[in-house]
C-alpha cells in the first residue's frame, strides 16, 4: 500500500509517499480502505516531530481519523462487513491507502455525507462528545460556555 510518511520533520516538505506493508487484520479489527483522512493539530506537530502518536503505532505515518470502505474484518468482528462505509478514530496511520482498526472505533458513514465530510468527524466530535457528557457529565437543561469555540473540538462541541 501507499502512505504518506514523514521522512524529514519539520516544513511541507516533512512527507515524502512511500510503499509500506499493508496492515494486518487482528481478530478484532477491520481493515478500511482508506478515501479520505483529516488535518488537524496533532498531525500538524507530528509533521514538525512534536508528537508522537500512541504506543504500538508508527510515528512516522500520521492520521487520527479517517473514513473509507470496509476492505476485511477479524474472525470475532461483528457487525462490520467488507464494503460498510465507515469513519475511523485511529491512533495513526489515516495517511496511508488502508489501516487496520478495532471495531469499537468505527461508526457508519450515514448516506448523505462524503468521504471527506465523515473523516473530519471522528476526533473533534468524540473528544467534545467525551468532555462534556462522560467527564463533565453534562445534563439536559444544563448550559457550558465554550471559550475555544475557533478550534474543532470547540465548535463540535
Amino acid at each position: 500500500m501507499r502512505a504518506a510518511v514523514i521522512t524529514n520533520p519539520g516544513g511541507f516538505d516533512a512527507f515524502e509517499v512511500q510503499d509500506v506493508p499493508d496492515p494486518v487484520c487482528g481478530p478484532d479489527e477491520v481493515v478500511v480502505a482508506v478515501k479520505a483522512s483529516a488535518l488537524n493539530r496533532a498531525d500538524l506537530l507530528q509533521r514538525r516531530g512534536r508528537y508522537n502518536g500512541p504506543p504500538g503505532t508508527r510515528n512516522d505515518i500520521p492520521g487520527l481519523e479517517a473514513a473509507g470502505i470496509v476492505e476485511s474484518v477479524g474472525e470475532r468482528v461483528v457487525g462490520w462487513k467488507p464494503g460498510d462505509r465507515v469513519m475511523a478514530l485511529l491512533g495513526g496511520m489515516g495517511y496511508a491507502s488502508k489501516v487496520a482498526v478495532h471495531e469499537r472505533m468505527l461508526m457508519p458513514v450515514p448516506p448523505n455525507l462524503s468521504f471527506e465530510e465523515a473523516a473530519s468527524i471522528p476526533e473533534v466530535y468524540l473528544t467534545a462528545y467525551d468532555a462534556l457528557f462522560l467527564q463533565c457529565e453534562l445534563q439536559m437543561g444544563e448550559s457550558v460556555l465554550i471559550h475555544a469555540a475557533g478550534s474543532g473540538v470547540g465548535t463540535a462541541a
